[in-house]
């Protein structure tokens, strides 16, 4: 079998089993929808001294962003159903290189996130966020980029966990913080010293600074969009890297 052959079968069962998955589907985005009308109406509503924005217009990257990193780490759990049910051995006898595997899957997972980002995407006029051509294309490029650094993150979680139990804990423990520190609730310039500190070690900080940028426009872009992108470039090539590790040590 041949790596691109490889990479294609992994990937289409990934897609088909996420498509198959609609209770999923629908959680995330009626989860998704439920923050941006209910918060972004609650928070909207107070006086927001030191910013002056459209609060629901400021949260709608963000609520992508959540959606977003819902979808891609969760993906990892594929593995370990795979891993439980055989698959996962019935191609380690074949020639295929292991990294055709962990690509299979992390591109898998990144295209189950770009779908739900997508769908969250084509809502920005209800919000009077104008989504043109071009930051529709920017902010596609922008979620493919960081679903798969996430997606490679929830594989290397995956690899180092046998049940899904146990992976379903590290997610819940990984999620929660890694959103409500990144600025997608609030602008990271109004946070604390030690939360900014946070919101800078944290990759999908540079993720929902880049995607306001893009879609928004405001406020202006904390790190840089330049830095973002090279952030979160950093971020998916270790984390590929990693979950590549972790893969062939688990083999």
């Amino acid at each position: 079998m041949s790596t691109l052959a490889c990479i294609f079968i992994i990937w289409k069962r990934d897609i088909k089993r996420y498509l198959r998955e609609r209770s999923q589907i629908f959680s995330t985005l009626f989860t998704s929808l439920l923050w941006l009308v209910l918060f972004g109406i609650g928070i909207g509503a107070m006086e927001l001294k030191r910013v002056d924005i459209n609060y629901q217009a400021f949260l709608f990257p963000g609520i992508i962003s959540m959606a977003l990193l819902v979808t891609s780490v969760r993906s990892g759990i594929s593995v370990i159903r795979d891993r439980e049910f055989g698959f996962l051995r019935v191609l380690m006898i074949t020639p295929a290189p292991r990294h055709a595997l962990v690509l299979g899957k992390v591109l898998g997972g990144s295209t189950a996130a770009l779908l739900q980002a997508l769908v969250l995407l084509s809502l920005g006029w209800v919000l009077e966020v104008r989504v043109t051509p071009l930051s529709f294309a920017q902010a596609a490029l922008l979620v493919v980029l960081t679903s798969l650094g996430f997606v490679a993150l929830g594989v290397v979680i995956a690899n180092l966990i046998d049940s899904l139990e146990g992976f379903n804990l590290v997610m819940s423990l990984l999620i929660m913080p890694a959103f409500f520190t990144s600025g997608a609730l609030f602008p990271i310039f109004v946070l604390p010293e030690w939360m900014q500190t946070l919101a800078k070690l944290n990759p999908l900080s540079y993720g929902v600074d880049a995607l306001r940028e893009v879609l928004v426009g405001f406020p202006p872009s904390y790190f840089g969009l330049g830095r973002d992108v090279a952030t979160l470039a950093v971020f998916t090539s270790a984390m590929l890297l990693l979950a590549v590790l972790t893969f062939e040590r688990r083999s």
